[in-house]
């Protein structure tokens, strides 16, 4: 008999919030093995060439679905990861004076 356990199931479960280098902030949505299946925001500037002078900038964000190892993943934790976000562009923010 053997007692092995499977240590893939444990990281990054389905429905956690993950860290990954070149996709930032994503949502795993299914697993198998050691892959997991993330969604993922992708930001596409839009060109202005055309557009009144209301319009200061634009882009298109959609979702995208990527399967990635779960070596290429990092459990996320916003208050550590927040200044990286706000550098990718993913975490956006408006103070109040």
């Amino acid at each position: 008999m053997s007692n092995v356990v499977g240590l893939a199931g444990f990281r990054c479960p389905v429905g956690s919030m993950a860290m990954h280098s070149v996709h930032g902030l994503v949502e795993v949505f299914s697993q198998d093995g050691w892959m997991r299946g993330v969604v993922y925001e992708h930001h596409e500037e839009l060109s202005l060439a055309h557009e009144s002078d209301d319009v200061i900038f634009a882009e298109h964000i959609e979702m995208r679905e990527a399967w990635v190892h779960i070596r290429e993943l990092t459990e996320a934790v916003l208050a550590k990861d927040i200044e990286n976000l706000r550098k990718r562009g993913q975490f956006l923010f408006d103070t109040v004076d």
